[in-house]
């Protein structure tokens, strides 16, 4: 793991560990588990700010520039890798980012969308002058071989750029009357709106335990993903996957993938994916993730920490050194802080008076303006008074693709700089029980405190005093309950783009059946479902299932041309609940179709050769009367 990563996210020592790391712990003071704290929250609200989404939307021309990575749906330009012109022709290679990217939804030249085919763009006003070519960052990947075919030979066939998105524009000479037209006296600024880096999801993968009951009985994926082929890894925005990925790519913290809990990772995916009904009827997963970062001038720490505020999540390494995660629910605590534990205390309520606020906006990237950063609605206290002299304070969340989640998180935020306990404690080894939580309950009789609190900026460990220093921040559990109707405000949209789009329908026609499934000499049963064609060729698909009344969903392996989803081996006589949605290129989900079925495993059919075993081991007597 790098040395980097010391300072903020290092090994949670179980209890049972302890006694071997005595020897290396003694004299140091060790944090354990993330979160964004009271005071790591003021710094990125009042502190320097984090680069924006528009930032990334320009070419820029520097001898040696910085590496960028991108999650999610990103809108950018790059870096100019080759810039050249030749009789009246120019040409020029645009880097884009690092990695293997995903489906090219728009290119855009002078941030205005086109069409490209045969890569010529076919507006008329361009008069087939402008051509564009581009590779996805393949490791395989061959050169751009139109520049040398159209006069450039210095871009020669060893000019891959492998394991980077690029691409070149080549721009014809044209006739004089039409040189305003085509270039508009500019060399052409292209962009590209497009899917970014593939990650792993270990529920797509059918060797991942995804889970285990406890009883010896473990559920696996269901899918072609193999953590050792990126081959196989799809394009997701879910929150857990994309942050999972940022710990152990090379590229973001360098972990390294054989050191993430993917069974956790699992489940907080499933949870990320629950869906939200935002305020204008839209479906849409509980937390995801758009994300640009320099691999040069920004601090890994400060790329985790914005990739955690704009989910809530809390990240900590278990007792085997695996990293795991919570994106934002609250958990009712199992550990309770009393008196008794308390070796020394410091406690304020609420945050300084120049760092409190009754509004707030939160900043995020809308979809609507170009990718770009937008401010919400604004989020204000419920008993705040409206102060016409003061204007709410902004807080970035970059890497929140949506209007609803940074309402969401803005929430979050403001209720934790309101009048609440903010408690810095010192106490005995009891405190080892908060290893790997994100919430604790103190009850305080001295302080006159019993609230339930968050665990912010890690736990630390000072073990040559039996001392562990807790920082914790109070909180509610109706912090985390959200009524768009009510509170997510109005979502502000730019001067003359359209409205948001009308509610994705569920699919229709549902169909469910049992499928047998021979094993050996006994049959097993799995559950196949079907629905019709909406004649939506963008349209993807999920489908999950789960025994009927519980929450123990399990994704299905689908075959998006033929609609059609298939789960692996389930108990016979078992009543399940199947749901079935839809999922647009930008990551809108319908609402779910819903189904039940009973499957049951019919018995093994006996066979000639199974009756004559039978026959032979069959001792017979016979009277002889």
């Amino acid at each position: 793991m790098p040395q980097a990563i010391a300072g903020f996210l290092l090994t949670q020592i179980g209890l049972g560990a302890i006694g071997g790391l005595l020897g290396t712990l003694l004299t140091a003071v060790v944090t354990v588990g993330v979160a964004l704290g009271l005071n790591s929250l003021i710094n990125s609200i009042f502190g320097r700010g984090s680069p924006k989404p528009s930032d990334g939307q320009q070419n820029v021309r520097v001898a040696v520039g910085s590496r960028r990575r991108h999650y999610g749906i990103v809108h950018t330009g790059g870096q100019e890798t080759f810039l050249e012109s030749r009789n009246g022709r120019i040409a020029k290679v645009v880097t884009l980012g690092t990695g293997e990217e995903s489906d090219i939804l728009e290119h855009r030249i002078n941030d205005r969308k086109v069409t490209v085919a045969d890569g010529t763009v076919q507006e008329d006003s361009y008069r087939n002058a402008i051509h564009i070519y581009t590779r996805s960052g393949e490791d395989s990947q061959t050169a751009i071989a139109e520049l040398a075919a159209k006069g450039f030979p210095e871009w020669a066939a060893d000019h891959r750029q492998r394991g980077c998105a690029h691409v070149a524009l080549i721009g014809d000479a044209v006739k004089q009357e039409h040189f305003s037209e085509v270039y508009n006296g500019q060399i052409p600024v292209y962009t590209q709106v497009r899917k970014a880096a593939k990650v792993y999801d270990p529920r797509k993968d059918s060797t991942a335990v995804i889970y285990d009951d406890g009883n010896g009985f473990t559920v696996l994926g269901t899918g072609p993903h193999r953590l050792d082929d990126k081959s196989t890894w799809e394009w997701s925005d879910t929150a857990a996957l994309v942050i999972a990925d940022y710990f152990a790519h090379p590229d973001g913290y360098g972990a390294g993938y054989g050191n993430v809990n993917w069974a956790n990772i699992a489940g907080e995916a499933d949870r990320c994916e629950v869906a939200e009904t935002t305020v204008t009827g839209e479906v849409i997963a509980r937390w995801r993730l758009w994300a640009s970062y320099s691999l040069a001038s920004e601090e890994r720490r400060q790329v985790m920490a914005d990739l955690l505020k704009a989910c809530d999540g809390f990240c900590w390494q278990d007792a085997d050194g695996l990293f795991n995660l919570l994106t934002g629910r609250f958990e009712t605590p199992s550990v309770v802080i009393t008196d008794d534990h308390i070796l020394g205390m410091s406690a304020t309520l609420g945050p300084k008076a120049q760092h409190r606020t009754d509004a707030i906006k939160a900043i995020y990237t809308e979809k609507a303006i170009g990718y770009r950063e937008q401010e919400s609605a604004t989020v204000a206290a419920p008993d705040a008074e409206a102060d016409p002299n003061t204007d709410p304070q902004a807080v970035e969340v970059y890497f929140a693709p949506h209007h609803n989640q940074a309402v969401r998180v803005g929430k979050l935020i403001l209720a934790r700089l309101g009048d609440r306990w903010h408690i810095t404690a010192s106490l005995n080894l009891f405190g080892l029980n908060l290893l790997g939580e994100r919430f604790c309950r103190l009850e305080s009789a001295d302080l006159g405190v019993s609230a339930d609190f968050m665990i912010a900026d890690g736990v630390k460990l000072d073990l040559a005093n039996k001392r562990v220093e807790v920082t914790l921040d109070e909180v509610r559990a109706e912090d985390w309950e959200f009524d768009a109707a009510t509170e997510e405000g109005t979502p502000p949209l730019a001067p003359g783009t359209p409205a948001p789009p009308a509610a994705l329908p569920a699919p229709t026609g549902l169909v469910l059946s049992a499928v047998q499934i021979g094993l050996g000499e006994t049959n097993a049963v799995a559950i196949a479902a079907s629905w019709d064609d909406p004649d939506r060729p963008d349209l993807s698909w999920g489908a999950r299932y789960s025994p009927a009344g519980e929450e123990s969903w399990v994704q299905m392996a689908v075959d998006p041309d033929a609609r059609t989803a298939r789960s692996g081996p389930v108990d016979s006589g078992v009543e399940y609940e199947v749901e079935v949605w839809a999922v647009t290129l930008t990551g809108r989900r319908s609402a779910p179709a819903t189904a039940a079925i009973t499957p049951n495993a019919e018995p093994a059919a006996v066979t000639f050769d199974s009756a004559k075993a039978l026959f032979d081991s069959t001792v017979f007597t016979m009277d002889r009367n």
